[in-house]
């Protein structure tokens, strides 16, 4: 996918995320929508747009809404490269592998961030953030759901197909 089409994308998740999102949640909870970004853009397409644009809107979140700046970038990055690396040994066309990956990549960014936090002594429980995983996990899910199979699986060029015309592989 071209760079402008996914700058395009992460901006309107880094707003919908700071905006609109914080009226509708559930139990105070609402879906990280960089963090689901990062992840479809590192697994379903070839190159390092999630990688980028993930640390990019990474530092963004954090300079805006945190306490540190920078875990959110470097967590990012790190989830990035384990989806690019997943990507080669999962079928990115299953809805369950998306399940797998969705599962995978917000469990790592909450522990890791909480851990984090926990290093520079900040009061924040692993009770508390164990509490509200459940439904961030079914909240992100939906959201890469939505995406893949509004967009992504359009975007996917399958070049042994017949109809396949020659066009720009965007995928390994």
């Amino acid at each position: 996918m071209k760079h402008r089409t996914v700058l395009i994308f992460f901006i309107a998740a880094f707003l919908l995320q700071s905006t609109l999102v914080l009226n509708f949640n559930i139990a105070g909870i609402t879906p990280n929508f960089i963090l689901c970004m990062t992840v479809l853009f590192s697994f379903l397409y070839k190159g390092n747009q999630g990688l980028v644009f993930g640390v990019i809107f990474g530092l963004l979140q954090d300079i805006g809404f945190s306490i540190l700046i920078g875990p959110s970038a470097i967590l990012y990055f790190l989830i990035a490269l384990l989806m690019s690396e997943i990507r080669h040994y999962l079928y990115r066309d299953s809805i369950l592998n998306l399940f797998f990956v969705s599962i995978m990549g917000t469990g790592l960014y909450y522990v890791i961030y909480w851990l984090i936090l926990m290093i520079f002594k900040s009061n924040y429980s692993f009770i508390y953030m164990i509490k509200g995983l459940p439904v961030l996990l079914v909240f992100n899910f939906i959201i890469m759901v939505a995406f893949y199979l509004a967009v992504g699986k359009r975007d996917i060029r399958y070049p042994r197909d017949r109809y396949y015309k020659r066009r720009r592989l965007y995928l390994d």
